[in-house]
């Protein structure tokens, strides 16, 4: 499989060469907040929304996965479970050594290509137990190579939006989930259970040509590079303690280099390096005598042999420490952070409810005497007010009138105490409240992640947290799922499954309400710290 998924790498690497190139964002001129950005973010949104948005019709195939292999609700409940376990355990490696060798790009075309794989070999099961293979694993794993990076690449591109940004991203799967469940329906009814995975193979598929899209930064440094490349450039390549000095241009590489570009932050003015014509220096340093008693005073300190040890040690250190930071790709140091166990916490059980609940909706409908269409109906509502609700999320967190943190936390609590309320829910139009309260509030957790991740470890480490939380993720709600599927076969009812759903969301809300809490403490660790170093620095 690994074998298969290099050629197809290597094939589009073929076709398109910039493909190959990584995600560096402390190295290129990418635009951030505008310009190709928002492409980025509308080939982001289509890609959640075909991928994504067929995940959200999981209740539809929940119900016709049991009428068309006429299997029990805990074997059913296999499916969903084993895809976020798989989804969760690839996700950390795929966030860690996979992006550090690949881009977001080529990642995004392997989930096209195992998720298309996944319903295509799903058209020739025969029994349930296979579709735990390909809905399961294949479609996990390509699901994991999706999320994960496709977030990462939002928080790349946008700065001041993000919060804007990410919620777009993660309404357009409540937007697929809005436009799927009538397209899956139609099928349905056309082609039966086996051809509807087909043409949904085909459907998937397109998300290989929306990644091309998807330009990763590296490439705007390219440019920047190809664009200026005629520009010589000029370091200072020797210095003497009486104060002489050549200026070269640098074609070659040389021993010691102070300074390629000179920068206010020493002592020399920016203008130096506007001039393309060098003569002799007091010509080419033809400035007012305040400029030139600061240049004077500059290059005086640059005579001494130990300044120039000093900086080159510096720049040795510098280049050490980049080198330890790559070589340390995951950093598992973040889970000392109290921030981050925090909403570790909050995200595992929280997920359950947040996740779950769109699924057993349609099988909880059904209990009550639902017909298909109401059924199609719901989940068209549920779609519908979770894409507005993400979206709300979004926009309200920009305003920066209320902390994320904080928006997140009274969502739960909405959500988990909209689940108890089960027992209430005996007619269509009380499912209707159902669906939009779940829909309006159960999506702001997926929703606020990546700006709570970054708030809480910042963008430096996203990938690396973000890895973990999908990590632990994946053993709460694999395991969640048969326990969810088992109290229905137990009871006969899926009331239990609710409550316990919605107890999870309440504890989660609950606990997140404790953040300023964390926060003075975690602020309080980091002190303590920085005061150790300093004191460890000056013995």
């Amino acid at each position: 499989m690994m074998r298969c998924l290099c050629l197809v790498t290597q094939f589009f690497e073929n076709i398109i060469p910039v493909l190959g190139m990584t995600s560096n964002p402390t190295s290129s001129n990418h635009p951030v907040d505008k310009g190709w950005a928002w492409v980025i973010l509308a080939g982001s949104s289509l890609i959640f929304m075909i991928y994504v948005g067929t995940i959200k019709t999981s209740g539809l195939f929940f119900v016709a996965f049991q009428d068309y292999y006429k299997s029990e609700a805990s074997t059913t409940s296999i499916i969903p479970g084993v895809l976020q376990i798989v989804y969760s355990i690839a996700s950390l490696p795929i966030l860690t050594f996979g992006l550090h060798h690949l881009s977001v790009r080529q990642m995004i075309i392997v989930g096209g290509f195992l998720g298309s794989i996944a319903y295509f070999l799903g058209f020739f099961a025969d029994r349930i137990e296979i579709l735990i293979v390909t809905h399961g694993v294949i479609y996990g794993i390509g699901f994991a190579t999706i999320h994960g990076p496709a977030a990462y690449l939002i928080g790349i591109y946008f700065n001041r939006r993000r919060e804007l940004a990410n919620s777009v991203l993660v309404a357009s799967s409540g937007f697929g989930g809005l436009v799927v469940p009538p397209l899956f329906r139609y099928l349905l009814d056309v082609y039966g259970l086996r051809g509807t995975m087909l043409i949904f193979s085909g459907v998937i598929f397109n998300v290989v040509a929306l990644a091309g899209l998807l330009k990763p930064p590296s490439l705007f440094q390219l440019f920047s590079n190809s664009n200026g490349k005629s520009k010589p450039e000029y370091s200072i390549v020797q210095i003497q303690d009486t104060h002489e000095y050549s200026p070269v241009p640098t074609g070659k590489k040389r021993s010691i280099s102070l300074s390629e570009r000179p920068t206010p932050g020493n002592g020399i003015s920016s203008s130096f390096e506007k001039d393309e014509t060098w003569g002799s220096l007091p010509h080419r340093l033809d400035i007012k005598t305040h400029h030139r008693s600061r240049f004077s005073q500059s290059f005086r300190s640059l005579g001494s042999t130990d300044v120039v040890y000093s900086l080159s040690q510096s720049h040795l250190n510098e280049l050490q420490a980049q080198k330890d930071v790559k070589n340390k790709i995951i950093d598992i140091s973040l889970l000392k952070k109290p921030l981050l166990q925090m909403y570790l916490f909050v995200y595992l059980f929280g997920s359950i409810g947040s996740a779950y609940g769109h699924i057993y909706i349609s099988p909880f409908a059904r209990d009550h005497g639902m017909t298909t269409t109401e059924v199609s109906i719901l989940v068209s509502v549920t779609n519908m007010c979770d894409f507005i609700g993400r979206g709300l999320c979004g926009v309200i967190a920009n305003q920066r009138i209320v902390k994320n943190s904080t928006i997140v936390a009274i969502s739960q609590l909405v959500t988990g105490a909209t689940l108890a309320l089960c027992p209430f829910y005996v007619s269509f139009w009380s499912f209707i409240v159902l669906a939009v309260m779940f829909g309006l509030f159960a999506g702001a957790i997926f929703s606020m992640t990546p700006s709570i991740v970054v708030d809480f470890v910042g963008i430096e480490n996203f990938r690396t947290a973000f890895g973990i939380l999908i990590l632990g993720q994946g053993i709460t709600m694999g395991t969640g799922a048969p326990l969810l599927g088992y109290l229905r076969d137990v009871s006969l009812s899926y009331m239990p499954s609710f409550y316990f759903m919605g107890a999870c969301l309440i504890l989660s809300g609950l606990t997140l309400l404790m953040e300023p809490c964390v926060r003075k403490r975690q602020d309080k660790m980091e002190s303590q710290a920085r005061l150790s170093e300093e004191v460890a620095l000056s013995t």
